[in-house]
């Protein structure tokens, strides 16, 4: 059977719980993990840094010549035409961007540093021998990300409020196939995915 990593604190979730109940069942193993807590510093300016460079770039590469927005910037202007629609949730994240002064060379050490926290987070891949680490939704999509660790979600099921929740599978580089596999198996085992209303 194959063996997965689970973290201690997630365990305790209900609808997770079956969930591995209904793996064990089907022959897998359950190995609880607690790695030490770490944060991500710096993990943000990744995020504002590229966005400043990488949409321009995004945008006139790939958007229709009908398309006037070029930044960041831009997008703030846009928004702020309409707030009540086109940013019901506020636009601090898009002005942080602009308020971010890390450099390039500042953010490549960032980038670095983050690799080294996050893999040793998932570092049980390799101690304990293990499939995949499961998690849910993207509880940890950003240790995935600086550690350049792949990680594919499944629909797991849905709560009371009939709000969707899924089983995140998460592997070690090159191992998209296996976690593609893995996936698959999962799907088919337990059929959660449902369409949703009025879909064409």
């Amino acid at each position: 059977g194959k063996r997965f990593g689970v973290f201690k604190d997630i365990f305790r979730d209900s609808i997770f719980k079956f969930t591995m109940d209904k793996i064990k069942e089907a022959g897998g193993d359950i190995v609880l993990i607690a790695p030490r807590k770490v944060g991500l510093p710096g993990f943000l300016s990744i995020l504002n840094i590229e966005m400043k460079h990488e949409l321009p770039k995004y945008i006139k590469n790939h958007a229709d010549k009908k398309v006037e927005i070029t930044s960041v910037d831009d997008v703030i202007a846009f928004n702020r035409l309409d707030p009540a629609l086109r940013a019901p949730y506020g636009q601090l994240r898009f002005m942080n961007i602009g308020k971010d002064t890390i450099t390039q060379n500042e953010l490549e050490v960032i980038k670095k540093n983050l690799k080294t926290i996050a893999r040793t987070f998932f570092k049980a891949l390799e101690t304990q021998n293990l499939d995949a680490i499961l998690s849910i939704n993207n509880s940890h999509s950003a240790y995935c990300a600086v550690a350049e660790y792949p990680n594919l979600t499944i629909p797991m099921g849905y709560k009371k409020s009939g709000e969707p929740i899924s089983l995140t599978f998460i592997g070690k580089p090159n191992e998209e196939g296996k976690l593609l596999l893995l996936g698959h198996t999962f799907e088919q085992l337990t059929s959660h995915r449902k369409m949703p209303k009025n879909f064409k």
